[in-house]
């Protein structure tokens, strides 16, 4: 009888420590519960920045392990606009997408004016420290004036100037970089005086259609343009006319690209010793080979000087009414935003990190040429926006495919400011 009963109390005492692991186990289940967030973005490629960034998505985990991210690599930002105007058309809101400052006057603002976007300032407004973090550009340029924000950037888009190869400067006889749009061009006559009696094959430069729009929007710039933040360009007939000549001068040097020459055609050129000028921002440093004699010079300027210092459109958050999920799409944006990963997209990518917390100048020893070209663009007058955030896109893509048409005599000027001003 006392056997049995034993017995049986042991069996209870199993019982209860089943139950109790049982309800253990539920509660951790409960505790490590993992929200799933997907993020669409245009780092698709096998370039080892698109590589980077990709790790530093992926990393995101480690520091959320109750945050599930899905990456969907998109070759292109083309590519990804398209696929999330796909994805909004049936009804399917994303939770993040990085744009890449494009499609401003087109999906972005769609996604605003149809409410599809998450309000980032309710949560940047109860976190000091996640304000703290933001560019003070990003925060100036797209809040809205009812106090709503519906992007951020985790770079800054710094430019204003060109790489030059010091080594062809040098045997060309240009002995100083040209202070006036006059020395340019002479500057630019002489290189290719010198590579015609050299039979080298040298160009003084070739820009891409891109490379034009930031010419142009320098030397509309110190002509008077307004360099505030959230200025746009308004087109002054006459300036614009002169401005378009001046670019016909620069355009004799190069040969006209197709429409499928980029920036990393370019730059391509320039690596090769075919070009002695690359138009591009300072993120071109880490596309430039270490084996050239490569320096960043400003445009000319007649009395101030001009730079580009832009925060475009980052990333934005679909507003699904899941809060969890939207809870974890404002942590991953925190993510990038903070010290440690900008420190990461800074020496990884060489892009200039839009946290004002870090300081380029102590990275100097291990990206010298990056952060003297971002000391050259600091250190101009002016800033203003790139062409997409000054013309709109649809003028930016109206110039990028006119424009060399236009300096190459195929179009006529007037044609062209008839087309902008319609």
């Amino acid at each position: 009888m006392r056997e049995s009963r034993k017995r049986e109390f042991r069996i209870c005492q199993t019982i209860v420590c089943a139950l109790l692991l049982m309800l253990l186990l539920m509660g951790c289940t409960r505790v490590q519960e993992i929200t799933e967030i997907t993020l669409i973005h245009g780092w698709g490629s096998v370039e080892p920045d698109h590589v980077a960034m990709r790790k530093i998505y992926a990393d995101f985990e480690k520091e959320n392990p109750d945050i599930r991210i899905h990456l969907v690599s998109m070759p292109t930002t083309e590519a990804l606009i398209q696929k999330v105007e796909d994805d909004i058309m049936v009804g399917e809101i994303p939770d993040i997408v990085f744009l890449a400052g494009r499609g401003q006057d087109a999906l972005y603002q769609y996604m605003v004016d149809y409410k599809y976007l998450l309000d980032l300032m309710p949560y940047i407004d109860q976190d000091a420290q996640f304000r703290s973090n933001l560019a003070p550009t990003n925060l100036e340029y797209w809040t809205t004036a009812d106090h709503q924000l519906f992007t951020m950037s985790d770079v800054l888009l710094v430019s204003g100037g060109y790489w030059y190869n010091q080594e062809i400067f040098e045997k060309a006889g240009v002995t100083s970089l040209p202070k006036t749009w006059e020395e340019f061009d002479a500057a630019c006559r002489q290189i290719q005086v010198w590579a015609e009696k050299e039979n080298n094959g040298v160009k003084a430069l070739q820009p891409s259609n891109e490379g034009y729009l930031y010419l142009l929007d320098h030397i509309l710039a110190q002509k008077g343009m307004d360099g505030t933040r959230k200025n746009k360009v308004e087109l002054d007939a006459a300036k614009f006319m002169d401005t378009l000549g001046m670019l016909e001068d620069i355009h004799k040097y190069s040969i006209s690209g197709d429409g499928g020459y980029n920036y990393r055609d370019e730059t391509e050129l320039f690596n090769d010793g075919k070009l002695a000028i690359c138009i591009n921002g300072v993120w071109g440093a880490s596309l430039i080979s270490e084996h050239l004699q490569a320096e960043y010079a400003l445009f000319p300027s007649e009395k101030s000087s001009v730079s580009c210092e832009s925060a475009g459109i980052g990333y934005v958050v679909g507003h699904t009414g899941n809060q969890a999920r939207e809870r974890a799409c404002v942590e991953f944006l925190k993510y990038m935003a903070s010290p440690p990963v900008q420190e990461r997209i800074l020496m990884e990518t060489q892009q200039f990190p839009a946290n004002p917390k870090i300081e380029i100048e102590s990275f100097a020893k291990e990206l010298p040429r990056f952060c003297k070209a971002v000391s050259t663009a600091q250190s101009a007058d002016i800033k203003i926006e790139v062409p997409e955030q000054l013309w709109g896109r649809d003028k930016v893509m109206l110039l990028k495919k006119e424009m060399i048409p236009v300096l190459s005599g195929e179009m006529s000027k007037q044609a062209l400011l008839d087309l902008l001003t319609q």
